[in-house]
């Protein structure tokens, strides 16, 4: 019988086995390196976006809009000041008035430490000022919050005052208007600021924070009150134009206290700026955080603000605008004013009113290659075809359809505003 020998099968030698064995090593550390780095990534980007979480709890989120432009200013908003530590947005820091917290979205505070620690653990360094930042990763992340506190605390807003018939105080009457703000005092209450206006109507309010503020013009013999809520933006540089309801500094009578006024005594013409976002807002900002904001300016700007469509399709911005003094002076016609240019090649506009939920359309302009001035009148109210009335101008929105060619050459507006004819 054949004898079977395994003498001579083959096998792995003592050599070939530790060569294999280091090689599976260094695959192992190799995908460790790797599953290591994508965990470090993942970690970093949400680090990253829980910061942009804490600086809009800080400052706001400017995407939050509503008809009146931004409405979401963060603890700043409501305190006056930066908040001293990240726990101050979860907790009210010190029994304050004006804390309307937590200012931290609900989804982010699961527990109430877990937002103070970015992915790997480690807290969050921010004791105030504008930089939040990480250092669990082993090197330094950080948000920059803002260019500066000042662009959030020390705001300015120009403005100007005149009667009814468009007269201002003079040096008789300058000291007769009192122009009150409240603002947060930056410690949990609030402060009341006083100013009056300059024989032409002309006032400045400074250092003021960010936010939503009651304001009152006060003419004082007649205790006749304009109320508004003033709406303050980071490095404002917006212009208000106010006006009581009666004629107080042209000799011709003080037209009643309070929202009185009556009779139609004068003719004359009534310029109207955009105050907030309307019903449609469709072309793109740029140097401004609301559509409204860019066009909304006495003097022109021209590109410092304006808004853009780099499209050959049409698009339509409508706007809010500032309330009207009270008088029973006949509407002649209402006039929608733009002003555009083209980049390079294509450009055109048309002025639009949108009523009763429709918008109706002016007659289509060719835009050139530098700002100019285009208008368009309604005599009467396209929606119903009858004269203008004051109830139809108060619910009124009104701005214009653009549009360029192509992202090389698109078409800009700076300016948009109304003028009323009575």
């Amino acid at each position: 019988m054949k004898k079977f020998s395994f003498n001579n099968q083959a096998g792995f030698s003592l050599i070939e086995l530790t060569i294999a064995l280091i090689i599976i090593s260094i695959l192992i550390g190799v995908a460790l390196q790797q599953m290591t780095s994508v965990m470090n990534d993942s970690r970093q980007i949400k680090t990253e976006r829980e910061m942009e979480i804490l600086a809009n709890s800080i400052v706001g989120n400017p995407d939050l809009t509503g008809n009146s432009g931004r409405t979401d200013f963060g603890y700043v908003g409501d305190v006056g000041s930066f908040p001293p530590n990240i726990s101050a947005l979860y907790t009210n820091p010190g029994g304050y008035a004006s804390w309307d917290g937590p200012y931290i979205p609900a989804g982010f505070t699961q527990d109430s430490t877990g937002f103070k620690t970015d992915e790997w653990g480690a807290a969050y360094n921010y004791s105030g000022g504008v930089i939040i930042s990480s250092t669990g990763s082993g090197t330094t992340i950080s948000k920059q919050i803002a260019r500066a506190t000042s662009d959030y605390l020390l705001n300015t807003v120009y403005g100007d005052i005149k009667d009814n018939s468009n007269f201002p105080p003079g040096s008789s009457y300058q000291d007769s208007v009192d122009i009150v703000i409240t603002i947060p005092n930056g410690a949990g209450g609030s402060q009341t600021k006083l100013y009056h206006p300059d024989s032409i109507g002309n006032f400045t309010l400074d250092s003021l924070p960010v936010g939503k503020h009651p304001l009152r013009i006060i003419y004082t013999p007649n205790v006749d009150t304009i109320f508004r809520y003033l709406t303050v933006y980071p490095r404002h540089k917006d212009r208000k134009s106010y006006r009581f309801f009666g004629s107080y500094f042209s000799g011709g009578g003080g037209g009643g206290g309070g929202g009185g006024g009556g009779g139609c005594d004068s003719s004359g013409v009534l310029i109207l700026r955009p105050n907030g976002s309307g019903t449609i807002t469709n072309l793109t900002t740029a140097g401004c955080v609301s559509n409204w904001q860019c066009v909304s300016e006495i003097t022109s700007d021209e590109d410092a603000s304006r808004l853009e469509r780099a499209s050959n399709l049409y698009a339509t911005d409508v706007y809010t605008f500032e309330d009207i003094p009270f008088t029973d002076c006949d509407i002649l016609r209402v006039t929608v004013f733009y002003r555009a240019r083209k980049e390079k090649n294509q450009g055109t506009a048309k002025p639009v009113i949108y009523v009763g939920g429709v918008e109706y359309e002016g007659t289509e302009s060719s835009l050139t290659n530098s700002y100019s001035n285009y208008s368009y009148q309604w005599n009467a109210n396209p929606s119903s075809g009858s004269t203008w009335s004051w109830s139809d101008i108060m619910s009124l929105e009104a701005g214009l359809a653009i549009k360029g060619q192509n992202t090389g050459s698109p078409a800009y507006v700076t300016q948009v505003w109304l003028e009323i004819e009575y």
